[in-house]
């Protein structure tokens, strides 16, 4: 007995996944190399990855400047942002530190996680929205505001690094 997902493609949705999840190490693996790309199936998977990755930095643009949101969306948005930023870590495997290139991007993407959660951190102790939700109140404020604004800071410029170091990759994924 064949499902309807065989059926219709000829392919077992089983095979597809294992394939994906050889195709993501593959490419975590080739991160930096755009001829890493070359076979469709990389191309497609690396696309999908391109749009998470634009998602997540739209989500991040969006919570960044609360004079645009409102101080309840920016944080909300943020503590999302955050989570996002997790899941995107978790999902590229960015913890590869085998030298040279490989090294520094591990410890880029650390130094963008601790200064995510350092911003996360120091937003939710001056929040006048999270926090309140919950009945909480943070003293504190003279330390945490000055702190978010400056992880907020480094924050931007590390994602501006981590964005320019990928450019090949983007590069590569956008191809035909």
């Amino acid at each position: 007995m064949t499902d309807s997902a065989t059926a219709m493609t000829g392919t077992d949705p089983q095979e597809e996944i294992q394939s994906d999840a050889q195709l993501a190490a593959e490419l975590a693996s080739d991160e930096l190399n755009p001829k890493a790309l070359s076979t469709p199936g990389r191309k497609r998977l690396a696309r999908k990855r391109l749009v998470f990755d634009v998602v997540v930095l739209a989500v991040y643009l969006a919570s960044a400047n609360p004079g645009i949101t409102g101080i309840p969306v920016h944080e909300w948005v943020g503590l999302g942002a955050f989570v996002l930023l997790a899941a995107h870590c978790a999902a590229r495997g960015m913890w590869r530190g085998t030298g040279g290139k490989g090294l520094g991007l591990t410890i880029l993407n650390v130094l963008v996680l601790l200064v995510t959660a350092l911003c996360v951190v120091s937003g939710v102790m001056v929040s006048g929205t999270v926090l309140p939700a919950f009945g909480l109140f943070a003293d504190g404020y003279y330390f945490w505001d000055p702190l978010h604004a400056v992880a907020a800071k480094m924050l931007l410029a590390l994602l501006l690094v981590h964005v320019a170091v990928h450019i090949p990759w983007i590069a590569g994924a956008l191809k035909k």
